[in-house]
């Protein structure tokens, strides 16, 4: 199959799944949030991605999910970033509803998807990896976008894929990434050292993305030919986690000891404001936005996620203090 046609160029880079901000009284989307924390992302030159798992895309009707995308579009097009991709996720129970969603994301005006493995009926596929083979090429065969894989074992019952599969997996003309929220390097230089070869670009028309799921790994991930990352923490310091993939990519075509030392020093850094946002999940993102960033700007999660307790504000007061401290300074 010959690959989707593209408008946006997805590049190498540091990406944020949004929250989708929820008002405190009525749990509506708050669409004017969202689209100020798209700019506000943007103008940091974070990339952008939408409906994941920090985006509580399970909690949204269809109807929400098109409209977040289109709020998205026209936020980025309103505030001259026409040229900024979307990244959307479409991935569901079954084969059909993907495909579905996929093209309603594409209508709604996303660029890309990616797509997480059907983890509801996990217990009953087990690790049945012609079957879910069978899932993810008909979901590539049918997409017309070009698909990531979403490898998430917490969001997907324990499913999670080796190298080996996603190996095969890159190997169709409409996949176009990984997403390996999996935190294994070693997986992602496998994967990366399979599609970054001349055999491999040779068949491929297009460039694939291998992207950690987490900044704390960011410097180890990028040294071992990573893209980038999609980290959930670029919520909360998006100028810092930019500042540190410029440095080390830097560093690494330079091979400038200075600049690799300054980042090993803003990997300490995002690593431990990583680790506390991780340990907060989405309602500690949420009060950290608005707490730390700009009031209104996280609202709050859908029931039955919880909202941060006393114990995680305290911890999150600590563990993004010195973070927060260097991204008010950029």
């Amino acid at each position: 199959m010959s690959p989707s046609t593209i408008s946006r160029s997805f590049t190498d880079g540091v990406y944020c799944p949004l929250i989708t901000p929820f008002k405190p009284d009525t749990e509506e989307v708050d669409y004017d949030a969202l689209r100020a924390q798209v700019v506000r992302l943007a103008s940091a030159r974070m990339g952008i991605v939408v409906l994941g798992t920090n985006g509580e895309a399970s909690h949204l009707s269809d109807t929400e999910r098109a409209a977040v995308i289109r709020a998205t579009r026209e936020a980025l097009d309103s505030n001259g970033f026409t040229q900024v991709p979307i990244l959307a996720g479409t991935g569901t129970g079954s084969a059909k509803e993907t495909i579905r969603l996929t093209i309603e994301a594409r209508d709604a005006g996303a660029d890309y998807v990616i797509v997480i493995a059907p983890g509801y009926f996990s217990f009953a596929l087990g690790r049945d990896l012609p079957t879910l083979r069978k899932f993810f090429i008909q979901v590539l065969d049918a997409s017309p976008l070009p698909v990531m894989i979403y490898n998430f074992p917490g969001a997907a019952s324990g499913i999670d894929f080796d190298s080996d599969f996603l190996i095969e997996l890159s190997e169709h003309q409409n996949c176009f990434g990984a997403k390996l929220t999996c935190a294994s390097v070693g997986k992602g230089q496998r994967l990366s050292v399979h599609t970054q070869s001349a055999a491999y670009k040779a068949r491929h028309p297009r460039p694939f993305f291998v992207l950690p799921g987490y900044s704390d790994i960011l410097l180890p991930a990028l040294i071992s030919r990573a893209s980038g990352c999609i980290t959930g923490t670029g919520n909360v310091i998006p100028k810092t986690i930019v500042k540190l993939y410029d440095t080390a990519v830097s560093a690494l075509a330079t091979g400038n000891g200075e600049q690799l030392e300054a980042a090993r020093e803003l990997q300490d850094l995002v690593a431990e404001a990583d680790w506390a946002i991780v340990k907060a999940g989405i309602g500690g993102t949420k009060y950290a936005m608005d707490t730390y960033v700009q009031e209104g700007l996280g609202g709050v999660p859908r029931t039955p996620l919880p909202h941060a307790s006393a114990g995680i504000k305290t911890m999150l007061a600590s563990g993004l203090k010195r973070a927060l401290a260097y991204e008010n300074s950029l």
